[in-house]
């Protein structure tokens, strides 16, 4: 039989081993609170991009809605603008064009009535020419 000093070592080996047993398990539980809290951290940082990546692209399709809005409002007085122009500046170009061919066609009647009147005047220099000469042989 064992005597009451190899207990008592045996009881402070014991002690010791479960010291030693016990700090190590409090250091497990001080790491595993310490991942723990990083990975809560680590989460909540994860959330908070996430909801300012929802809050951008929230403030991008209001965006775009407007831009959309402001283009199709475009398109609406560029047709106004379109119509505008071809009820008032359409008769105007068509009537400048009338007057721009009757130019060119009292152009060409002028043109024409100068060259029949040289015409004229040269014929008319040719028979008087010779009923001068001929009137002159006369007496």
């Amino acid at each position: 039989m064992a005597s009451n000093d190899d207990i008592m070592h045996a009881i402070g080996r014991l002690e010791a081993q479960q010291d030693g047993l016990s700090k190590t398990i409090d250091r497990l539980f001080d790491d595993f609170a310490d991942e723990r809290r990083q990975a809560h951290e680590s989460r909540a940082r994860i959330h908070e991009r996430l909801d300012e990546q929802a809050h951008r692209i929230g403030e991008s399709e209001k965006t775009i809605v407007v831009a959309g809005a402001t283009v199709a409002q475009q398109r609406d007085i560029i047709a106004l603008l379109k119509a505008t122009v071809d009820a008032d500046v359409t008769p105007t170009i068509n009537e400048w064009k009338r007057i721009k061919f009757l130019g060119g066609v009292l152009s060409g009647a002028l043109i024409a009535l100068g060259v029949t009147a040289a015409t004229v005047v040269a014929w008319l220099y040719d028979w008087l020419a010779v009923l001068l000469r001929y009137w002159g042989k006369v007496p």
